[in-house]
């Protein structure tokens, strides 16, 4: 099945509006800008063309403020400050360079990092700030009780929009986080599994042929008998390996079909897993609790997969060894034991993935988890998976 990985067409236009609205702003604000300079203009004088060129400045940059936007912000301040102070802007009312302000800090506010965000915020708006009080103060007579409450309150307005940018920009960051980590823990689970469920199979094939190549001439019988171990394993990793592939397939091409997919192995199968690691060497002694039968779908797993990671080091690490696995409900909570009588391993043998993976298994659950060497010889795996809360 193939998938058109192209982003719908709304999503495909969306730079070219943006770009054509950015266009659009520019010219007015640009339009605007020289028109509230060439009112400031007496009547008798004459336009000069240094004016009018500062004010195409102080807006025509908005074009490329999304792509651009600190050497706009630097831009459009930086003449604004030179248009204030020479006064070809009324300086008792900074509304053109306010609103020119505002356009162009909030991409800075959502693109930029914090503290770029936060100087080009401060040197913008007191900049700005600063070129209205000079003009202000090179008056025959200023007029202080006017200009600085009508300067406080203009300047509010950019350092709103620039909160409300860095309030989109961590939202953002926020989705992106969390989209993050959900691709984590599903790298996760899926890592999980292929080790519980692949890697119990290819531990109980590899001791096996090993088995069988020290027998094969002596003893035959003992060499068909490994070999028939091998395939039964062989079969039982080639089917959890189309489950997951399969698994995967479906939820991508047909939600639908999942559900009727083979389901994870769970509690209920306890006893073959049991059958198999006898079968490679391991005495086990099974001992499952009533109560089971009830227990979500999902505990059930946990607990499947938890014994057979145990009962796949028992077989790595210990065989021949006689391992007794204890499974029961108790307080709402299931308690899962694993212990064997085999040797311990060297001393700064390197630990592998098995008991890190029952381990995150029960933490997800808010469960307890222990694994350790017993006194003397032997190893002990407990666990202990709340029930409460987990939906059925």
């Amino acid at each position: 099945m193939t998938h058109d990985l192209r982003p719908p067409l709304l999503l495909r236009v969306r730079p070219v509006f943006l770009a054509l609205a950015d266009l659009a702003i520019a010219v007015f604000l640009t339009f605007f800008t020289v028109m509230a300079i060439i009112e400031e203009v007496p009547p008798e004088a004459r336009v000069e063309p240094l004016p009018i060129l500062a004010g195409v400045l102080m807006a025509l940059p908005l074009v490329v403020r999304r792509r651009r936007p600190v050497p706009v912000v630097a831009i459009v301040a930086g003449t604004s400050m030179v248009a204030v102070a020479m006064r070809w802007v009324a300086p008792h009312a900074a509304l053109v360079p306010d609103v020119l302000l505002v356009f162009a800090i909030y991409p800075v506010a959502v693109s930029e990092p914090f503290r770029r965000a936060v100087a080009a915020l401060a040197l913008s708006v007191g900049g700005i700030s600063a070129a209205v009080l000079f003009a202000v103060s090179q008056e025959p007579r200023p007029d202080w009780g006017r200009s600085l409450p009508v300067l406080a309150t203009e300047m509010i307005i950019p350092v709103a929009v620039w909160m409300v940018g860095r309030t989109v920009r961590a939202r953002r960051d926020h989705e992106a986080r969390t989209a993050q980590q959900v691709l984590a823990d599903e790298r996760l689970r899926i890592a999980r599994d292929l080790h519980d469920g692949v890697a119990h199979s290819l531990s109980v094939i590899t001791v096996q042929a090993s088995v069988a190549l020290h027998v094969a001439e002596e003893r035959p019988d003992e060499a068909r008998s490994a070999l028939t171990v091998i395939e039964a394993s062989s079969r039982e990793a080639a089917r959890e390996l189309r489950r997951m592939l399969g698994l995967l397939r479906a939820v991508d091409e047909d939600p639908q079909d999942a559900a009727r997919l083979e389901p994870a192995p769970t509690a209920d199968r306890l006893a073959e897993i049991a059958q198999h690691a006898t079968s490679a060497g391991a005495e086990v002694d099974l001992r499952i609790g009533d109560g089971l039968d009830g227990i979500p779908a999902t505990i059930g797993v946990a607990v499947y997969r938890i014994v057979q990671e145990s009962l796949t080091n028992v077989i790595k690490h210990a065989a021949p060894a006689r391992c007794v696995v204890r499974v029961d409900r108790r307080d709402d909570a299931m308690e899962i034991e694993v212990t064997d009588d085999g040797r311990r391993a060297p001393a700064g043998h390197p630990p592998g993935h098995g008991l890190v993976g029952m381990r995150e298994r029960v933490a997800v659950y808010g469960g307890e988890f222990t694994a350790g060497p017993l006194a003397g010889r032997g190893f002990r795996v407990h666990a202990r998976l709340p029930l409460e809360g987990v939906p059925a």
